[in-house]
């Protein structure tokens, strides 16, 4: 589930009309501040395209990136979604592909500083093909634009080479602030609890279920950071988001009779 806000919107207008013109895009941010929720919710947006539109519409190639993810898989993942010719891997017949790749820092660093996998997508974007890794002939690669996100170098994280970034228009998308925090779970929590039909008690106690959930995570955010003598887990969005969801998994019964 996606809460539209004004951040979002701008950065999903921007991946809409580079994708249009074919041009890579990069988005980074902290964890949880909404990048693979964008970018997926844009692709699927532009997978269905009104029949007057003169645009083809997108097929969505998502591949999500590890330590342990290699340079063959990820070429397998691509080709997959590919018509495949003689010559060339080429998109869908009136369809353009788009192939997002999340947490694309993730894979392991060699002895010599390489990533195989980003090795590969950079052969791809700078030269517009792969090499068939049966027949070993280079064949061109038609109609794909590339799209990846994630988060600053840290931990498992590695720095991505500058002969790979450069190709992209990178968005730094922000943290959100308290405001929008608490108009998007306000969104979701009151939807469920209207659509439930929960009692005025607790329909009433939302926001205040809202705003307390949010304080306590900046409070512990602010007060409860890593130190290099004592590293613990780094708390972000995703955690407020389980809060809500284990109110939304509750039975309208349970809520009423705490209430």
């Amino acid at each position: 589930m996606m809460v539209p806000t004004a951040d979002t919107y701008k950065h999903r207008y921007c991946l809409e009309m580079l994708l249009s013109i074919q041009k890579p895009v990069f988005f980074t941010g902290q964890t949880g501040v909404g990048k693979s929720v964008t970018v997926m919710n844009t692709m699927q947006i532009l997978s269905v395209v009104k029949e007057e539109s003169t645009v083809m519409p997108l097929v969505g190639v998502n591949i999500n990136f590890s330590a342990q993810t290699d340079s063959k898989r990820v070429q397998q993942s691509i080709e997959e979604k590919l018509e495949k010719s003689r010559t060339a891997f080429a998109a869908p017949p009136g369809k353009r592909v788009a192939i997002f790749i999340d947490d694309i820092n993730m894979p392991s660093v060699e002895e010599y500083g390489a990533q195989p996998p980003i090795e590969l997508l950079r052969l791809l974007i700078d030269k517009s093909g792969m090499y068939d890794r049966k027949e070993w002939e280079w064949k061109g690669v038609n109609g794909c634009t590339l799209v990846a996100a994630a988060a600053p170098p840290s931990g498992g994280r590695a720095v991505l080479t500058p002969r790979f970034t450069t190709h992209f228009n990178v968005f730094c998308m922000p943290q959100a602030t308290q405001g929008v925090l608490a108009k998007i779970f306000s969104s979701i929590l009151d939807g469920f609890l209207k659509g439930n039909q929960f009692q005025e008690g607790a329909l009433s106690s939302s926001l205040a279920i809202i705003d307390s959930t949010i304080e306590i995570y900046h409070k512990i955010s602010e007060e409860l950071r890593a130190t290099p003598a004592k590293f613990h887990y780094m708390f972000n969005l995703r955690d407020v988001s389980k809060v809500i969801q284990g109110i939304l998994m509750s039975s309208p019964k349970s809520i009423q009779t705490a209430d």
